[in-house]
């Protein structure tokens, strides 16, 4: 008896196990169905609202009903049928009926869609990101054929006179006016390679953060390495377009940059990252010994969160007799001493913000990582613009940093 129950319990386990297949099976094919189902209803809502509103466009370039009569002044051209349009978009394509209009004084061009655009923006907009991915304009052919179809792709022509829209508007962006005062600039170098050469650009990259804690792009000036003439150029610039006045200037240890800034904005305060002088001052011990590196980190990381200026000064003076026996790793440390501390000039509360460059470290990270992947920027023309579409689109992300409250002249 005892048997057959096991036997039936095995059964029953088995048709249990096999309707669950079924089940499976029938989920997966019923979420593809439906998901075309979604992208066909989306596509058709789509394709109505636009078709409105090229109608709704069209009678507002004739200024008049479908049968309504005017003057011979007013007269401004029939309505003339439909024509069809094919854009491509990024669930597919959609063909459109565009409407025309003959006689008029002048041609009929929407605004809606324009005459030359075959693309939706959001898909020109994932453009500079193929472009870091090792993607030639010859590319992306074969890309959008697989995204859009046969109809929705770019020709090589079309890529080309985008490259050069994003030159002019990194050209313009570096003419409009700035804020007069910034509480805050983090500054840092991002390199790519251009050329057949492989020849390393330095892109000098300055975000600012105002008084009310909202970070902005200021400037992207290509130089071939980061010296005192190419930050020169930064500030320079910075300085023409408006700004005024600078509280505290963020940026690593670059000499030449901390001259430029000195020159160009006196009264500014300096202030060093700590990230990146706590790992130049490890890098001076042996790395070998794991006790002696853990041990420094620690001690390096007690004046990191020191939370007054003498707490800070006493870390720097205890430093020096517990690592005598290591003067290059105590003179990387010391001599930097005034930089490191400045940031307590500044509110309590701003401390963690401009204590280090991460403010401008994160954004440019995922930047920086897909140009180390980039093997085809052949231009510095063509790479300033990618480079700054692509921190315009990061820059509407960006989290605005707590810091209001604070000026300037600060």
């Amino acid at each position: 008896m005892r048997t057959y129950l096991k036997l039936q319990r095995k059964a029953r386990a088995k048709v249990a196990r096999q309707e669950q297949k079924r089940r499976r099976r029938f989920i997966r094919k019923f979420k593809v169905y439906l998901g075309n189902l979604l992208k066909e209803l989306a596509l058709k809502g789509a394709k109505e609202s636009i078709e409105y509103s090229l109608e709704l466009e069209r009678d507002e370039f004739l200024a008049r009903d479908s049968h309504e009569w005017v003057s011979k002044e007013e007269f401004r051209g029939y309505r003339n049928g439909y024509s069809q349009r094919t854009i491509g978009l990024g669930d597919g394509q959609m063909s459109l009926n565009m409407p025309r209009v003959s006689n008029g004084q002048e041609p009929f061009e929407s605004k809606i869609l324009p005459l030359y655009l075959g693309t939706s923006p959001s898909v020109l907009d994932t453009l500079p990101q193929l472009y870091l991915y090792g993607l030639s304009s010859g590319d992306f052919r074969e890309v959008l054929m697989v995204l859009l179809g046969d109809k929705g792709v770019l020709s090589p022509c079309s890529v080309f006179r985008l490259q050069k829209h994003w030159n002019e508007e990194y050209l313009s962006f570096h003419q409009q006016n700035l804020d007069s005062h910034y509480a805050y600039i983090f500054c840092d170098g991002v390199y790519i390679r251009v050329g057949g050469g492989g020849e390393n650009l330095a892109l000098l990259v300055v975000f600012g953060v105002d008084g009310e804690g909202n970070k902005r792009l200021l400037a992207i000036i290509p130089g071939y390495r980061e010296s005192y003439e190419n930050w020169l150029d930064v500030f320079r610039n910075l300085r023409e377009r408006g700004v005024a006045g600078i509280g505290l200037v963020v940026a690593d240890g670059i000499f030449g940059l901390w001259r430029a800034a000195r020159e160009v904005f006196p009264s500014a305060g300096h202030q060093r990252d700590w990230v990146h002088k706590i790992g130049n001052v490890l890098s001076k011990l042996p790395r070998r010994d794991k006790r002696l590196q853990k041990r420094a980190h620690q001690d390096l990381l007690k004046i990191y969160n020191a939370s007054t200026r003498a707490e800070a000064n006493e870390g720097f003076r205890q430093f020096p007799k517990k690592y005598q026996g290591y003067p290059t790793a105590v003179d990387c440390l010391l001599k930097d001493q005034e930089l490191l501390t400045t940031y307590f000039n500044f509110p309590r509360e701003h401390w963690r913000h401009i204590k280090t460059t991460n403010p401008i470290e994160s954004p440019c990270a995922p930047i920086k990582a897909r140009l180390r992947k980039a093997k085809r920027l052949i231009s510095e023309r063509s790479a300033l613009g990618l480079v700054f579409q692509l921190m315009l689109k990061r820059q509407a992300s960006w989290q605005r940093n707590r810091v209001s409250g604070v000026s300037a002249s600060q």
